[in-house]
């Protein structure tokens, strides 16, 4: 009886952390942005919104969605600015593009296209108006935008191999590399720091300012600890023998998701699993929305709700 007591238990622990599949798709969602209570997402060639109140699409968007030229990559959501920007690889061979839409004329009212390669990631600064390209070619671009001309390169940085991620801290940029590297770029002296090597391709990282550590995840299952400060409390562990794509951090957690459907809830301070919870495909994206809410899109064309506590 207490055998069956304490599967009983297990059982209820992990089913109460799913909530709910929030919205079924005709494709994976790549990326999406919560403001509020408004998912704007990626459905392959579109943006589109839902509203969690509502459980509809409301009028921030055109009802259809709006077209984005090629597979979406990236969107950017701001909480205070009236527009969306998504970045996609066109259709045709060796060409991306940047497309600014206006809330107001419910149009893209800014357009840029590059013909040469294709991207792999795309980080934007509104409040600096730049954005940042990683591309093909080994390369970021860097690119101030809304001005005349409308957009111009004002920096590059030449690369040794793909650059998967980019992130904006503390007024620098960080980006990891296939070649197991971990960079800090200042973009106003032009110096760059190689804060973290390693033999890992890596695929993913998060901040945690408070203890200035960077959390990276790899393409061969391990999840690694950088100390910005002190290379002595570096640390790595192995949690799974795949890829791990899908990254965010939380209050308490890194949360980890998989090539192989399973998110991994991990103690900041101890590197610890304290629990995992396993879906049919691979999870693609994972984004938290407060102390106790995430929610993670995936190749099963699913968009869910996860409640932590």
């Amino acid at each position: 009886m207490r055998l069956f007591l304490f599967f009983l238990s297990l059982i209820f622990f992990n089913t109460s952390y799913t909530q709910e599949i929030v919205l079924k798709t005709n494709f994976p969602i790549r990326d999406f942005k919560i403001n509020d209570n408004t998912i704007v997402y990626i459905e392959k060639r579109d943006i589109k919104n839902f509203n969690l109140i509502t459980k509809k699409t409301d009028s921030l968007i055109q009802s259809n969605g709006y077209f984005i030229g090629g597979y979406g990559l990236n969107i950017y959501y701001p909480k205070t600015n009236d527009f969306i920007v998504a970045s996609s690889n066109e259709l045709n061979k060796d060409r991306s593009s940047i497309r600014f839409y206006d809330f107001e004329t419910k149009e893209v009212d800014k357009y840029h296209v590059h013909y040469n390669t294709e991207l792999i990631d795309f980080l934007l600064l509104p409040d600096k108006k730049i954005f940042f390209l990683s591309k093909k070619n080994k390369s970021i671009d860097v690119y101030k935008y809304g001005e005349t001309p409308l957009y111009k390169l004002i920096d590059k940085v030449t690369l040794d191999s793909f650059s998967r991620k980019l992130k904006f801290n503390n007024n620098k940029l960080y980006y990891i590399t296939d070649s197991g590297k971990l960079f800090e770029y200042n973009v106003e002296n032009k110096e760059k720091k190689l804060i973290y090597d390693s033999d890992n391709i890596l695929t993913n990282f998060v901040f945690d300012n408070k203890s200035n550590n960077i959390y990276i995840t790899t393409f061969n299952g391990k999840l690694i600890k950088v100390n910005v400060n002190n290379s002595l409390e570096n640390q790595e562990i192995f949690i799974g023998d795949t890829v791990i794509e899908a990254l965010d951090i939380q209050k308490d957690y890194i949360i980890t998701g998989d090539w192989n459907g399973l998110i991994r809830l991990i103690k900041k301070e101890t590197l610890k699993i304290k629990n995992e919870f396993k879906i049919k495909k691979r999870i693609i994206k994972i984004r938290v929305k407060d102390s106790s809410t995430f929610y993670t899109s995936s190749a099963d064309k699913t968009l869910r709700k996860w409640n932590i506590e």
